[in-house]
């Protein structure tokens, strides 16, 4: 089958953007690569003459970047990268199959890279399904870091929902109207990126799970059915208080099990995770 596609990467002065388009353009299936299209604002000037840059006038959430590089694209499928993700030189060639086989919409995995303890928590959390040691499947949500989906569906569902302003939700959105219109979310590890990013210390990794917890609420409403709360929101909204209190207990249960291959993680983790509770606390009592 014919097939080209557009890599879009949402930027905002990422110090590593000149090493992700690198990567991308030394892909072993570059023939595949209709364009590398970079979105937002780079004030050290490391955007590649190999890509395009779509630059925007002030800061755009990382929705409203993918969704402009999306407009601008031309490819049949696009392959949404994070400015600080390294892909794997042959990420794009493991995506080909799941396209060949009829799938429209399959994210990659995730390397956790070692050494830095608060980066391998927050990346153990957020993306523990979807590790290059996780197994292929479909899954409920597809992460938007390492995400390969057709055009047509990405534009016929609406995109990205810009209402999500930071970067957290917008991706877990997308998949849920995704499967409503009745599309499988499918999960390919071995087309895998390198999450280099910059939350090193305990309050970044609190702010960043910080933010998840409070767009959760707002999954819960929008996507009911698919997605319900664990209580009625109202009475979620009733216990907020008491969910702040309650909730390292409720860490150390979630995560537990989480940290048993890597058992040095689980304080961080159990922070990490009361963060996400505090963030749902304050979506719901909001």
């Amino acid at each position: 089958m014919s097939l080209s596609i557009s890599v879009i990467i949402p930027n905002l002065h990422s110090p590593l953007i000149g090493e992700v388009i690198a990567a991308i353009a030394g892909q072993t299936g570059r023939r595949l690569i209709h364009e590398i299209l970079v979105v937002g604002q780079d004030r050290y000037g490391l955007v590649q003459p190999l890509a395009r840059h779509i630059e925007t006038p002030r800061p755009v959430s990382a929705a409203r970047a993918r969704n402009l590089g999306a407009a601008a694209a031309q490819g049949d499928f696009l392959v949404f990268i994070d400015s600080d993700c390294i892909a794997a030189p042959e990420l794009i060639d493991h995506f080909v199959p799941w396209i060949q086989a009829g799938s429209a919409v399959v994210c990659g995995g995730v390397t956790i890279e070692t050494g830095e303890y608060w980066s391998m928590c927050d990346d153990l959390l957020v993306f523990a399904d979807y590790l290059d040691t996780s197994p292929a499947g479909e899954r409920t949500y597809v992460p938007s870091l390492n995400l390969c989906i057709q055009r047509s569906l990405f534009r016929d569902v609406g995109g990205f929902d810009e209402r999500f302003s930071g970067a957290a939700g917008e991706d877990t959105d997308l998949s849920l109207r995704l499967r409503t219109a009745g599309i499988t979310l499918a999960f390919e590890p071995r087309a895998r990126v390198t999450h280099r990013h910059r939350r090193a210390t305990p309050r970044a990794v609190w702010e960043h799970l910080r933010a998840f917890g409070r767009v959760q609420a707002t999954i819960w409403r929008r996507h009911t059915q698919l997605m319900p709360p664990p209580l009625p929101l109202e009475r979620l909204r009733a216990l907020s208080p008491a969910l702040r209190v309650v909730a390292p207990l409720l860490a150390v249960r979630d995560v537990t099990l989480l940290a048993h291959h890597m058992p040095r993680l689980l304080p961080g983790l159990i922070w990490a995770r009361t963060a996400w509770y505090w963030g749902v606390a304050e979506g719901v009592g909001g």
